[in-house]
């Protein structure tokens, strides 16, 4: 009977560990608030953490370059926002404000401090919601063209537009569609990193997603840039002037950095360029950081 209770024992035991080694989250997974599955990816060591965060309809590969640069001096995460590359899409709400929380998940799960959020087209109003919900963590934020003129509107007809052009983009893409907007250089190249991250994609949110973007500059966009506490450097193409005016109102210590004759993806057209760029940036938060 004493054998039998014992084997008993240890398989309950053997059940509880099974159990929680099921239930835990691997490394680079996070829980959003709303349940969904964030998937990220961690490399190098060294402050500050750079937080690199994608832009609409692409997904964590699109800094591989950045990530294999800057990993050699900074840790660096490279994170999949719900609905794209690796994360979960059971998500009901496709808001910029839920992007933000998928970012802040990560940076609290890897309890990250002194972090500098780097956002990509859409990914910039996500790191101004993510630098909301975290601020004592984050030193600065790198938005990447986008967001250059912040007072402009957009009409529900420029909305319904664009929302057709972008969707039409995504399902149907041609380097015609794409070349001399999206990248001007390395034309084949570029063009087959997007097919890459386009294939097999369920595009679910994506529509959602594209018009919240919108609504968000429209409704948004002004009011969360009055809450950021840390500083804030674009680096964009030329192709938009970025109003540097407008920015100013409300983070008057704003800088713009213009990479001329790129793309949309400025740092696929300028990989070197932009680095620099965004190394010279992290070293004005580190300096900003300690005259505080």
């Amino acid at each position: 009977m004493k054998q039998k209770n014992l084997f008993l024992g240890y398989c309950v035991i053997a059940l509880i560990l099974f159990s929680y080694g099921c239930t835990n989250e691997p490394d680079n997974v996070a829980i959003s608030s709303d349940g969904v599955k964030i998937s990220f990816d961690k490399q190098g060591k060294g402050k500050p953490t750079l937080v690199f965060i994608h832009g609409w309809s692409n997904n964590r590969s699109i800094w591989d370059a950045q990530i294999s640069h800057f990993s050699e001096k900074y840790e660096v995460i490279a994170v999949d926002l719900a609905g794209f590359g690796e994360s979960g899409n059971n998500r009901q709400m496709w808001t910029m404000a839920s992007f933000g929380e998928d970012v802040a998940t990560v940076i609290n799960k890897l309890d990250l401090d002194q972090v500098v959020l780097v956002g990509f087209s859409m990914g910039a109003p996500v790191v101004i919601e993510t630098a909301k919900r975290v601020p004592n963590r984050v030193a600065g934020l790198v938005l990447v063209d986008a967001l250059q003129n912040i007072e402009m509107k957009y009409s529900p007809e420029t909305i319904s537009y664009m929302d057709s052009v972008y969707m039409d983009l995504v399902t149907s893409p041609t380097p015609e569609k794409l070349e001399g907007v999206f990248y001007k250089r390395n034309s084949d190249a570029s063009f087959e990193r997007i097919l890459s991250m386009l294939k097999d994609a369920p595009r679910i949110g994506w529509k959602e997603s594209l018009n919240e973007f919108f609504r968000w500059c429209n409704e948004d966009c002004i009011e969360s840039l009055k809450k950021i506490q840390a500083p804030i450097i674009s680096i964009n193409s030329d192709q938009t002037p970025t109003n540097v005016e407008a920015f100013m109102k409300y983070i008057p210590s704003f800088k713009a950095k213009i990479i001329p004759d790129v793309g949309h993806v400025v740092f696929w057209d300028a990989p070197e360029e932009f680095n620099r760029l965004l190394e010279e940036s992290i070293q004005e938060f580190i300096n900003k950081s300690k005259l505080e």
